[in-house]
């Protein structure tokens, strides 16, 4: 079972959100990677977490690392420059 509470924090935002993208083809909505770190303390790391995600991801986009579609339905899927965190490499957390 994967640490997702010791993930948050002891991860940076921006490598827990590139992981949550890369974990399926279709990638992944930001309602869900908004519920996602309120589920797991992000607030006791950051203290207004949902403004650090919204230039987080803006910051993802920019580097190429992230895209939407900014269609219905879409989500944020792997960037021409995306790159597997070391977290994920290294198989931390319970991740296989």
């Amino acid at each position: 079972m994967i640490d997702y509470n010791a993930m948050v924090k002891n991860e940076n935002m921006a490598d827990v959100i590139l992981y949550l993208v890369g974990r399926k083809e279709e990638g992944i909505a930001y309602p869900s990677i908004d519920l996602f770190f309120g589920r797991y303390k992000t607030a006791e790391k950051y203290e207004s977490y949902n403004i650090k995600l919204i230039h987080t991801m803006k910051e993802l986009e920019e580097a190429g690392q992230v895209f939407s579609a900014r269609t219905y339905g879409s989500g944020y899927k792997k960037g021409p420059n995306w790159k597997e965190p070391n977290f994920v490499t290294e198989k931390k957390y319970g991740i296989e």
